[in-house]
């Protein structure tokens, strides 16, 4: 459910920010980022947001976990700083590159997100994953 409202969040939030975040989610792992077979581990804090995440691909299937935290939660809107942190991971899939995300918004729930998930599982999944591409930590106006 909280991957649906986050998802529901996003959806709403990427065309007022693409230009904001467009530096940093264009940034490759970098050198906080482990590659072990089949997985990308990252640690990352900035300003705004701090968080751990692990994607995985082995055999077809993908898993994302780890935890992230809106560090400036705020009452929302502005106050102190009315953002999301958000995690954005871009895949290889069989179609094409595919942009997916986790969204902790201290403002609307709990800044602390701890999430363990399937990306593919539902109707607006990432099918076909083959691969990790990217993962960069951002933040998000709202």
């Amino acid at each position: 459910m909280r991957r649906l409202l986050n998802a529901a969040l996003l959806t709403a939030l990427v065309g007022s920010t693409t230009a904001v975040m467009a530096p940093a989610a264009l940034a490759s792992p970098g050198p906080a980022a482990n590659t072990v077979p089949g997985c990308v581990t990252k640690s990352d804090t900035i300003e705004g947001a701090t968080g751990e995440i692990k994607v995985c691909v082995e055999n077809g299937v993908a898993r994302v976990s780890g935890t992230l935290t809106d560090t400036l939660p705020g009452p929302g809107f502005g106050e102190p700083d009315g953002a999301c942190a958000v995690w954005w991971i871009k895949w290889d899939t069989t179609e094409g590159p595919k942009n997916d995300s986790v969204l902790a918004c201290g403002h609307f729930s709990d800044p602390v997100l701890n999430f363990d998930f399937d990306p593919a599982a539902g109707s607006g999944g990432v099918k076909g994953i083959t691969g990790v591409k990217e993962v960069s930590l951002d933040i998000g106006f709202m």
